[in-house]
């Protein structure tokens, strides 16, 4: 059984993996036929009589190689009185026009495979604002009493694209809490140089284009507490800083990115009798992201 499953399984793979982005190169005068470029290798023979299912933006058809040279393939449709539906310099999806293939969509694939070929590397600058939210939250050196802390935090980014769907994001970040114990209020004040590996998802075409991205990020800088006139100074670590985030593009050069996050924050500072204590904290943050393309 495993091995007829992994039989079907190569089968289908051959298949489905079988497209392929080719450009029209000319067309006949009776607008039968159309000529492509032969760029077929070991995974994809054309020979004369071979039939190629060729898709366009909003029509599919079936086609006969006709001649087979080592630079060309001339194809005419397998029905006589259709005309041929696509333009000279035009970008089609090309795949084995096998029936069960017509159950894929095939326009989802060239979309990718032209995000993938014709990726134009981008580089951006972010500028992103959020409210935060203390979830838990332990202190070495003292009781755990139940404690409120909010605040916002600001970011400046600077991103670039590695592929289509992976990207860098290197920042310098502030953040401003109010941490309320039973006796007192606590101001902390951050400052980190943070560092982000980003991974989007292909865009949504019937939801204005979004694109759904996680994020991975760490952080280093420097802490300060502030209460009754009383300050103390500090390291803060970022470790890690996880978020989930839908982005829509304005135009050509601007994106709305909202942000939902959560991040682990370890501080390790001196209180007012010299002594060392160090603050683990997980917050919540919700905001969003203002993002301008260089191009």
């Amino acid at each position: 059984m495993a091995k007829v499953l992994l039989s079907i399984l190569l089968f289908l793979s051959s298949h489905v993996f079988a497209y392929e982005l080719t450009i029209v190169q000319g067309l006949s005068k009776e607008n039968h036929t159309f000529v492509t470029r032969n760029t077929s290798g070991k995974d994809h023979k054309l020979f004369e009589g071979k039939r190629v299912t060729f898709t366009s933006n909003n029509v599919s058809v079936i086609a006969k190689a006709l001649t087979v040279t080592k630079e060309f393939v001339q194809w005419e449709l397998l029905n006589d009185y259709t005309d041929v539906p696509f333009k000279r310099g035009e970008i089609l999806t090309m795949y084995d026009s096998r029936p069960f293939l017509w159950a894929l969509n095939p326009e989802k694939v060239k979309r990718r495979l032209l995000r993938h070929a014709y990726l134009d590397i981008r580089r951006s600058l972010e500028a992103q604002f959020a409210f935060s939210r203390g979830l838990s939250e332990s202190t070495s050196l003292a009781s755990t009493v139940n404690t409120q802390r909010g605040g916002f935090m600001f970011e400046g980014s600077f991103r670039h694209e590695l592929n289509a769907t992976w990207s860098m994001a290197y920042g310098i970040r502030y953040d401003r809490d109010v941490l309320n114990l039973p006796q007192a209020s606590y101001i902390n004040q951050r400052f980190m140089g943070t560092i982000e590996l980003r991974y989007y998802f292909d865009p949504m075409d019937d939801f204005y284009n979004g694109q759904v991205g996680l994020g991975l990020g760490m952080g280093f800088g420097q802490s300060r507490s502030e209460t009754a006139g009383q300050a103390t100074f500090g390291t803060a670590m970022l470790m890690p800083s996880t978020k989930l985030s839908i982005s829509f593009p304005i135009d050509r050069f601007y994106e709305l990115e909202f942000v939902s996050a959560f991040d682990s924050i370890r501080l390790e500072e001196q209180n007012a009798n010299q002594v060392d204590q160090t603050t683990n904290m997980v917050t919540g943050r919700a905001g969003v992201i203002i993002r301008k393309h260089f191009k």
